[in-house]
């Protein structure tokens, strides 16, 4: 898979030659407020991961920009966990592209591919309880809460989405 496309954005495989942008949006403190706190060494290993698993899987985490302006917004796509055995769909945008419906717009796709493409009967998205632009994503995305696990060291509702659910 080489992009993925929607009717404002394109989202194309995350790796190195993205992490000054990947630098910029972790940049802002509520970007990442419910999200694990990356330095650039991390955040370079985070991406090497994003290419081994396109290698490896055919799919990870993928650079979104607006179609038109070809502005990076933001980062989503799929995620294999293996201590879980969960593909996990994760989005992250700019503070400036919140309440555009980016992320519902870029999550949507990816569950859409996932579910068709994936040999799973469903996908989770791990979320923060006080996280309350992505419970609303997942709301929007017929997304079910599974169970409460921790993730990177903090307590998450587990939502997913499975075959069976109308917005996939």
């Amino acid at each position: 898979m080489g992009e993925l496309v929607t009717e404002r954005l394109t989202m194309r495989p995350l790796g190195l030659d993205h992490l000054d942008h990947m630098m910029e949006l972790y940049a802002d403190p509520e970007v990442t407020r419910f999200l694990a706190p990356l330095d650039r060494e991390a955040h370079r290993a985070r991406l090497e991961e994003s290419e081994e698993s396109w290698r490896a899987l055919g799919y990870g985490r993928a650079a979104v920009t607006e179609t038109a302006t070809g502005r990076f917004v933001g980062r989503a796509g799929l995620v294999w966990w293996s201590r879980m055995g969960e593909v996990e769909l994760s989005w992250a945008f700019h503070r400036d592209r919140w309440g555009l419906g980016y992320a519902t717009e870029a999550a949507r796709a990816w569950a859409r591919w996932g579910l068709r493409n994936l040999p799973v009967d469903y996908l989770t998205a791990n979320i923060h309880p006080d996280n309350a632009a992505s419970l609303a994503v997942a709301h929007k995305l017929g997304m079910l809460p599974r169970r409460t696990d921790t993730f990177h060291g903090a307590t998450v509702v587990v939502h997913a989405i499975g075959r069976s659910t109308p917005t996939a």
